[in-house]
């Protein structure tokens, strides 16, 4: 069996990866944590010390657009880039679309290294020569529809909602906030375990995602999974897959999002139909084995000293 080292990062991409056939070593003392309140520890994952790692046969790092400008992540890719001996995969789940490093910097600190980017549009704008990009993936059965009977409020994600301004377009959000009812997941709500996240969101209806730089937020596609109605920038290949008013609003112009997601406060039944399409499209669009068969082409390429190039 296949044998991984890495160290956790966004916990629900790491519990998505770990759907692998493979065994996983997780790094236990390091500034990063698995949050047992964001997913359960899966079975093949096991954590051991820095200090006494086991043989394994590659180790996946993490960058995203501010590692150079936080040390505790720095130093923790840097070390374990120049320590580890094998073979090596970099997921890079940032984009430099408003912020964050240049494609210069980045390129400089991930050197020849293969890494994955998590939207067509940060593949693009970091311009990696060795480089690709995944779509994220989940399994559509471990989240139950929505009865839609939660309908007073719109929800949106709120993470460390006062750092990188721009980035989540704070501003925009506190016009439409002056103007909408908005529920803050991390603010307003907040969940001592998985399946309490995932009951909530089986009784919400409308999903609000404001971010122009955020590629691909995993929470938009938890939503969609539950068939609630996602009003959504389309900076990252949104329009690819949600067509506006049909499974789905896409669109750059906040004003015109502020008023889809005033029709569907108004209107229960537009946000049913709305979210129940784009339910269908986002457990085709974001399948898990898709996800984990491009990481299973991209392992045997690195293993076999292959280019990653598209």
């Amino acid at each position: 069996m296949l044998k991984i080292l890495k160290y956790p990062w966004h916990v629900g991409h790491d519990y998505e990866l770990s759907k692998l056939d493979a065994q996983y070593f997780f790094l236990a003392d390091t500034s990063r944590s698995w949050s047992t309140q964001q997913r359960p520890v899966p079975d093949n994952v096991r954590f051991v010390s820095s200090t006494a790692t086991p043989e394994t046969d590659l180790m996946i790092l993490h960058v995203d657009q501010w590692i150079l400008d936080e040390p505790a992540k720095l130093r923790l890719f840097e070390q374990w880039r120049d320590r580890y001996a094998g073979p090596k995969v970099v997921i890079n789940h940032g984009c430099n679309l408003n912020d964050g490093c240049s494609t210069e910097a980045m390129q400089n600190l991930v050197g020849d290294l293969p890494v994955v980017c998590n939207s067509t549009t940060a593949h693009r704008l970091w311009a990696l020569p060795n480089s690709r990009y995944v779509r994220h993936g989940m399994s559509a059965e471990e989240w139950p529809a929505t009865d839609y009977s939660d309908h007073g409020a719109v929800i949106i994600q709120a993470h460390d909602i006062d750092r990188h301004p721009e980035y989540r377009n704070s501003d925009g959000v506190a016009e439409v906030e002056k103007k909408l009812p908005l529920t803050w997941v991390g603010r307003d709500v907040k969940f001592g375990s998985f399946s309490a996240y995932r009951d909530f969101l089986s009784h919400a209806s409308i999903y609000f995602n404001p971010s122009h730089a955020s590629p691909n937020p995993r929470a938009r596609t938890e939503a969609m999974l539950c068939g609630m109605a996602v009003v959504t920038t389309d900076t990252h290949g949104e329009s690819e897959y949600i067509e506006h008013g049909v499974n789905g609003y896409v669109s750059n112009d906040l004003n015109e999002l502020a008023e889809c997601l005033r029709e569907l406060l108004a209107d229960r039944a537009l946000a049913e139909r709305i979210g129940r399409a784009g339910r269908e499209t986002a457990q085709q669009i974001f399948s898990s084995e898709a996800f984990l068969d491009r990481w299973r082409e991209l392992i045997a390429d690195v293993l076999a000293g292959s280019s990653l190039s598209l």
